[in-house]
């Protein structure tokens, strides 16, 4: 019989991190999942009642103070805590200056609430036996496109945090695992589903390279790119300038 295990998601009412929560929450985990979408939160925590939902925006700091006081108030240990949630604006800043509130909507969510909700959430984690922090990156982080910069900069970010944390926690039990996705068939996907990845297979993948103890999981044709943007730059950023 598993250990019950106290699990955050962010995003995890939709996407993959929908289907990371299914994953979790039908093994019988305690999950907090925080999203924005009040009906998908109610929709998970009714399907699944060893969830707890926060219905909040990670973009603000009233919204990162209300869900660290309230996983706080649980008074639980946290053994895994997934930065999943994230969103893409597309700009082009040739032809002038982008919406200044998109800007630090997107840096806040994507970059800026990982870093802070680890900070906060460390003693909590640190109770715990084996605990894990997952980033999820992106592919565009090494290797961007051009109509989403701020997206891809804040990916490249999330990964060098993820790095340079793991680092820092050498020695200790937490471990720290930079999940790197292919396309995969969310909101953000639309209009090239094809070749993109199902969220359900894709949270599979990361759910057994967690178990395995990976620091690094590479998912659908990422291993490829980075294969090919290693040996051949040029190439690689051509290929996904466009996409």
């Amino acid at each position: 019989m598993s250990i019950k295990k106290t699990i955050i998601i962010t995003g995890g009412a939709v996407g993959l991190g929908l289907e990371l929560t299914r994953i979790y929450a039908g093994r019988g985990h305690n999950v907090i999942v925080c999203g924005r979408t009040e009906s998908a939160l109610t929709a998970v925590s009714e399907e699944y009642p060893n969830t707890t939902v926060f219905c909040l925006d990670l973009s603000t700091p009233s919204g990162r103070r209300q869900f660290v006081d309230g996983i706080h108030d649980l008074d639980v240990d946290v053994d895994l805590l997934i930065h999943n949630a994230a969103v893409q604006v597309s700009a082009d800043f040739s032809k002038g200056a982008a919406v200044p509130e998109r800007i630090a909507a997107e840096l806040s969510i994507n970059l800026h609430a990982p870093i802070e909700l680890t900070t906060d959430l460390m003693p909590l984690l640190r109770k715990a036996v084996r605990p894990q922090i997952v980033f999820i990156s992106s592919a565009l982080g090494r290797v961007p496109k051009q109509s989403a910069p701020v997206y891809c900069a804040t990916k490249a970010g999330l990964s060098t945090f993820a790095r340079c944390l793991r680092y820092q926690l050498e020695g200790t039990p937490v471990l720290v695992t930079d999940v790197v996705p292919d396309l995969i068939r969310t909101r953000m996907a639309a209009g090239r589903e094809e070749n993109a990845l199902h969220p359900a297979d894709a949270a599979n993948v990361i759910v057994r390279g967690l178990e395995q103890g990976k620091t690094e999981i590479r998912l659908g044709r990422v291993p490829v790119l980075y294969t090919l943007h290693r040996f051949l730059p040029s190439l690689a950023y051509r290929m996904l300038k466009a996409a």
